[in-house]
């Protein structure tokens, strides 16, 4: 071994040298803690306004989906951060990591800002625009402007995150995520109910107290960015080629289109729902509160496992890269058919702990049990995709999941309409592409044309031109 081997191999981050089973699942349970808790946010929300009427319960779970529009703006640099974070960081180049961040960090304070614009001047525009009745047109954009005055806090503190957890820290942010929910749940129902000395917000209140979670969450992560914490490289310049934001966003942009007609595609939904009133408009953001268990679980897997394959990659260890693909893919085969018999059997209980109206609760059994059909399916999707993103390969992903999305508008009207079904249509068109999609994703990973990672990218301009 060399000398430069010597001073080099102690910096390399623990997914290049550990076993991966047991990095895995080190990397993972704090990741599936923080998505509860990153969940907890919008269950906390939907719970505390339950008592407001089905109105506020519509509100809350529509206005997630227009949430995630504008938080899948971040993802342009997110992944693209992500990326070149894991594998300069494999390749024991912790300074330009650190200039990786910097320029994440500040693209996404500013992408924040055009989702305050849109919570400003878009909310009844947006509200107006998925069919919404007189009373929900009063509550809705109430809720939703506010939250979306929040989005620099939630990108930044997003990206903050992305950060830790590719230089293999996942447990900082779900400690910070802990305390911010806690401050999320305890200031809730002061705001809403107007109880002591708050004013009564209503809706309102919900979103105030999500916010000032959000900014408190912010100030933790700068405050480990200040005291120099060892999974947050945080550098202005460094040696060597530089990392350009424009190298970032060709990563990021093809994944953040997959955020992005996601939730055009919900929109689309709920105001394909909405023709059958307010319950099966309901429906479809419930059941999408349920699933996201299942998307929890996989996000988790999916996210640890996209550290290790960044980093193994930049260490030039695809075999490794390889191995953690197939270990995150067999788990989230036992725990999605799990859910799927949970869910199906107990669907009425689950759709209790939104709501007790009781045709909501009529449309919505049989739209969950069809729902869980596609569990399995979803599980091994989502950990795939997730997991190569750590490649910076993020284009053919983008390609399927386009394609679906677009597939999925149309049928969202036409199903329901031509089989008779209603709402339950919806449902029925949600479980069949996202099979067909399972079946694209899956199939195009494992033939391993991302095993090269951002290998040219990060040995710049120079080494791409004497290659």
């Amino acid at each position: 071994m060399s000398a430069a081997d010597t001073t080099v191999a102690p910096q390399l981050p623990s997914g290049v040298t550990r076993p991966i089973p047991g990095e895995l699942l080190k990397l993972a349970l704090p990741v599936l803690a923080s998505q509860a808790l990153r969940l907890a946010y919008q269950w906390v929300d939907a719970l505390w306004v339950r008592g407001l009427g089905v109105e506020a319960t519509a509100a809350v779970t529509s206005s997630i989906f227009v949430w995630w529009l504008v938080l899948s703006m971040n993802d342009i640099f997110l992944m693209g951060v992500v990326a070149f974070t894991s594998q300069l960081l494999g390749a024991g180049e912790r300074a330009r990591a650190g200039v990786v961040a910097w320029h994440g960090l500040r693209a996404s304070a500013l992408l924040g800002l055009a989702g305050t614009a849109l919570g400003l001047f878009g909310s009844r525009a947006i509200f107006r625009g998925m069919g919404a009745d007189a009373a929900l047109m009063v509550c809705g954009p109430a809720y939703l402007s506010v939250v979306l005055c929040g989005a620099p806090f939630f990108m930044v503190a997003e990206t903050g995150a992305g950060v830790m957890r590719a230089a293999g820290d996942t447990r900082t942010p779900l400690l910070f995520d802990l305390a911010a929910v806690g401050l999320n749940a305890v200031l809730s129902p002061f705001l809403i109910y107007g109880l002591g000395p708050f004013p009564r917000l209503g809706v309102a209140g919900a979103a105030w107290a999500t916010v000032c979670a959000q900014f408190v969450l912010v100030l933790l992560f700068a405050g480990a960015a200040l005291r120099r914490h060892r999974a947050f490289p945080l550098a202005r310049h460094a040696p060597g080629p530089p990392v350009r934001l424009r190298s970032m966003a060709k990563v990021g942009l093809p994944a953040a289109l997959i955020g992005t007609l996601f939730s055009v595609v919900y929109i689309a939904f709920a105001r394909a729902a909405s023709q059958y009133g307010a319950a099966s408009m309901a429906i479809v953001g419930i059941a999408n509160r349920i699933e996201a268990l299942l998307f929890m679980l996989s996000v988790s897997v999916g996210t640890a496992g996209a550290a290790i394959v960044g980093q193994n990659l930049g260490a030039h260890r695809p075999d490794r890269a390889v191995a953690t693909l197939r270990t995150g893919t067999v788990w989230i085969l036992w725990i999605s058919a799990l859910l799927t018999v949970v869910i199906g059997v107990f669907a009425d209980t689950f759709i209790a702990l939104f709501t007790r109206d009781p045709e909501v609760h009529r449309i919505g059994v049989p739209y969950l049990r069809v729902l869980v059909i596609c569990f399995v399916a979803t599980g091994l999707e989502v950990v795939t995709a997730e997991s190569v993103m750590g490649s910076g390969h993020t284009r053919v992903l983008s390609a399927f999941y386009t394609t679906i999305s677009l597939i999925r508008i149309p049928l969202a009207f036409l199903v329901p309409k031509l089989t008779h079904s209603g709402v339950v249509g919806i449902a029925w068109v949600i479980t069949v592409t996202c099979i067909v999609r399972t079946v694209l994703i899956v199939g195009w990973a494992w033939r391993g044309s991302w095993h090269g990672g951002l290998s040219q990218e990060i040995a710049g301009p120079s080494a791409n031109e004497g290659s």
